[in-house]
């Protein structure tokens, strides 16, 4: 069951990734705020709220990388999953949270779309920051 909620987990980052990079696409270039603008700002937000509830379940019922042992902060690989990951997450998914809900109370487009451009980029940032990629050392990360 872990390595299939693991794969889930890392699979579903790819479509997360591509419905905020489509969410801050159209909040550059769209000219009007219609349903597909709409529904590619709320899945985006939904598609994130999966991936932390899939994590939670990683992090506290599959522990399998999550140690608080005397001196996990010293092993790069607990401390990333451990706190720098779950932060980093967190942090990115309530800003785009805090994001999609002001730009629902927006009246113009400008309005709706200023909120994406703002919380949707720093998310973004915090995530591609937060993400155990494959090139960075001893964290064990993959593509898939």
């Amino acid at each position: 069951m872990y390595e299939i909620l693991k794969h889930t987990h890392s699979g579903l980052r790819w479509i997360a990734l591509i419905l905020i990079l489509l969410a801050i696409y159209n909040a550059f270039t769209a000219k009007a705020f219609g349903k597909r603008e709409k529904m590619i700002n709320l899945f985006s937000m939904v598609s994130l709220h999966t991936q932390l509830l899939l994590g939670l379940v990683l992090y506290f019922i599959y522990p399998h990388r999550v140690s608080f042992a005397a001196g996990w902060m010293k092993d790069a690989s607990f401390r990333f999953y451990g706190m720098e990951h779950l932060a980093g997450m967190l942090i990115a998914i309530a800003l785009i949270t805090v994001g999609y809900v002001k730009s629902k109370k927006g009246k113009t487009p400008a309005s709706i779309y200023k909120p994406i451009k703002l919380f949707y980029i720093i998310g973004l940032i915090l995530i591609l920051a937060s993400i155990p990629w494959p090139f960075r050392a001893n964290l064990g990360g993959g593509w898939f």
